[in-house]
């Protein structure tokens, strides 16, 4: 019989309590909403502020103000009918305003008696429940005219009639979307359902909501890895500029890979733990760690605070990245395994495209180039939708089942997919203990050297060449002729449209990823990806132009992400059993961030000592080395008439 502690039994209590209030929380909704509000700040403060600066700022205030009085209604059937009285009444609150400018100066007795005409028109009219937006939008035409005495009434007018109503309607687009989202869901989660009420096996049933949520909640740790590395890049340039011009090429290299090795010593720690204690914890562990790094980076403008808080960071992303693909490839459906743990890989070039353009927003709109550390806020707002996450799952069905609790698997199961989904197959794997020593020896070392080699010399590309993109193009002279922080801005946009190569990368080999051999798709991508790096020497070097340069990087970011940097975070998931899985896929994860550690320590030196030249040199021989080790070893770890049984039976 199971003895409990007094203790262990609040902890449940509060885990539990905690859970039932973070599931009131809908990301979606949240999401929407705030997308939904920044189209109407955009509206403001650029389109009718384009025509009338003074006001743009009292131009985003009323439109946020009718998206956020719109969103208030229940549904969207119900919130057509106010939505339509409130631009009358917006209508006929600047109409009023227009009158009374003409007619008299402003006053605030003479605000008052408008305030007091139109509230007795709408209810004259009998909408004056809706008509609340016609006095806010009328007040603040008067006030605009009190703060800008020079503009033109009509102008005043017609801007306000024009954010109010675009307003209204981003807030219906934004209600409506909701409800489409929600009733998608509802869909989704009894797709696949018997008619007859008999159960359905995991392992071969179709994609339900249940399924895309552990993808969605498995892709952030490589979401925010992707942001992280794209904000050091950003971070290590501005810190020259403004605050730490002393930094030599060796401290730089230090900085840089300080989240990585803390992504190496995360994989490896929390993947063994979490083979011994299982896996929830450490999902929950490991964003909590990210935001008190993110926290310490914020608040510290000293080289070794950013440099510990940069560690923090990359431990909590290696502890996610020993994790996601876990989660993905025992829950997921057979014939989808793969191709999910794919997706859940490609979420970092979005990291990392996303983190580029947001920061370029910034240096280019707001006065924060002396507050570089503040950049890190983005990575904790990332690490708390994280943990809020991590509140809301469950333990791996297939952890419990290899640790001999199949009550405890079966109700992890229903959680995740639904009460008429079983466990199937997956109740018939058992438990197998594995040292760390033995990882060393016979096929798990084959398995070893085949996942962790190639993945290092990948992550030396991803890393050295990813995080130190902003310097690569100041150094080949890309960008535009700037100085300063303005310089840097132009930088990091370019360096964001690069990144979008990463994300086609990333596609083209989503689809190709069940077509091809696996093996053969890794290797091709490593010297596709070479033969990019050899483009770009050959074109700098005989300044044969800019657009030949970036097509050189865009090549080799391309067929990089293509092929090794997916396939690699594939394999291990793909080669190792479920009991020493999570050790495997952790010692992957370490060989890969050793790579990138190297990378990213030597970039800057190998930039020092041989240029430009040097730094991709190295590079792609390194990527010829990966393809040499994928192709001797690959067909013996995975010969190509087994590989594709994941999913031969399902097409």
């Amino acid at each position: 019989m199971e003895n409990f502690s007094p203790l262990s039994v609040i902890q449940k209590k509060i885990i539990q309590r905690a859970s039932s209030a973070v599931a009131r929380i809908q990301p979606f909704t949240i999401f929407v909403s705030c997308v939904g509000i920044l189209l109407a700040y955009l509206t403001g403060m650029y389109a009718s502020g384009s025509i009338h600066s003074a006001s743009r700022w009292m131009g985003a205030i009323l439109s946020c103000t009718s998206v956020i009085t719109v969103l208030q209604m229940p549904s969207y059937e119900e919130s057509i009918r106010p939505s339509i009285m409130r631009v009358v009444g917006t209508f006929l609150g600047a109409v009023i305003a227009y009158i009374y400018l003409r007619l008299l100066p402003f006053s605030v007795v003479g605000m008052l008696c408008a305030v007091f005409a139109l509230e007795a028109l709408c209810m004259l009219l009998d909408i004056y429940r809706y008509g609340r937006i016609a006095t806010i939008t009328m007040v603040i035409i008067l006030l605009v005219k009190q703060m800008s005495p020079e503009s033109d009434p009509i102008v005043n007018c017609s801007l306000r009639f024009f954010e109010s109503a675009v307003g209204v309607g981003v807030g219906l687009g934004v209600r409506w979307s909701i409800e489409r989202w929600n009733a998608w869901r509802r869909k989704l989660l009894h797709m696949g359902q018997s008619e007859d009420g008999q159960s359905v096996a995991m392992d071969s049933m179709p994609l339900r909501w249940g399924h895309l949520r552990v993808v969605m909640v498995a892709s952030l740790g490589q979401l925010t890895g992707g942001a992280l590395s794209t904000l050091i890049g950003v971070v290590l340039p501005l810190m020259q500029v403004v605050s730490h011009s002393h930094l030599s090429p060796l401290t730089q290299g230090i900085l840089a890979s300080m989240s990585l090795i803390g992504i190496m010593v995360g994989s490896i720690l929390i993947g063994r733990w979490s083979d011994e204690r299982g896996y929830l914890r450490y999902l929950r562990l490991s964003p909590a760690v990210i935001l008190v790094g993110a926290t310490v980076a914020m608040f510290s403008t000293s080289v070794v605070g950013l440099a510990t808080g940069l560690f923090m960071m990359g431990f909590g992303v290696g502890g996610e990245y020993s994790l996601d693909s876990d989660y993905i490839s025992e829950i997921l459906p057979r014939r989808w395994r793969m191709f999910m743990v794919g997706v859940a890989k490609s979420s970092s070039a979005i990291g990392n495209i996303a983190m580029a353009f947001i920061c370029f927003y910034i240096l280019r709109h707001w006065s924060a180039e002396y507050h570089w550390n503040g950049l890190f806020l983005l990575v904790a707002i990332l690490a708390v939708v994280m943990l809020l996450s991590s509140i809301r799952f469950a333990e791996s069905p297939a952890w419990l089942i290899t640790h001999a609790r199949s009550e405890e698997a079966e109700r992890a199961v229903r959680y995740f997919l639904g009460s008429d989904v079983t466990i199937g197959d997956v109740g018939t794997r058992s438990a197998q203990e594995v040292s760390l020593k033995a990882m060393f020896r016979g096929d798990n070392l084959r398995r070893v050297i085949l996942s962790g080699v190639p993945w290092a010399c990948e992550g030396f590309g991803v890393y050295g060449v990813g995080v130190f993109l902003p310097i690569l193009i100041m150094a080949m002279g890309l960008g535009k002729d700037t100085e300063g922080v303005k310089h840097v801005a132009s930088v990091v946009e370019l360096s964001g449209y690069v990144n979008i190569s990463v994300a086609a990368g990333f596609i083209i080999g989503l689809a190709l990823i069940q077509r091809l051999y696996h093996v053969r798709q890794q290797a091709v991508g490593f010297i596709l990806s070479s033969i990019g790096l050899a483009l770009l020497i050959v074109a700098y070097r005989m300044h044969l132009g800019a657009w030949v340069m970036l097509g050189g990087l865009i090549i080799f970011e391309l067929f990089l992400n293509c092929g090794p940097h997916l396939i690699t975070f594939i394999l291990p998931a793909q080669i190792y059993p479920i009991a020493d899985r999570g050790i495997g896929i952790g010692l992957a994860a370490a060989c890969g961030k050793a790579g990138a550690v190297i990378g990213v320590f030597l970039m800057p030196l190998l930039i020092k000592w041989g240029g430009i030249t040097l730094a991709l040199g190295v590079t792609a021989a390194l990527q010829i080395v990966g393809a040499a080790i994928t192709l001797s070893l690959g067909h013996r770890v995975i010969p190509p008439q087994e590989e594709p049984s994941e999913w031969r039976h399902d097409r």
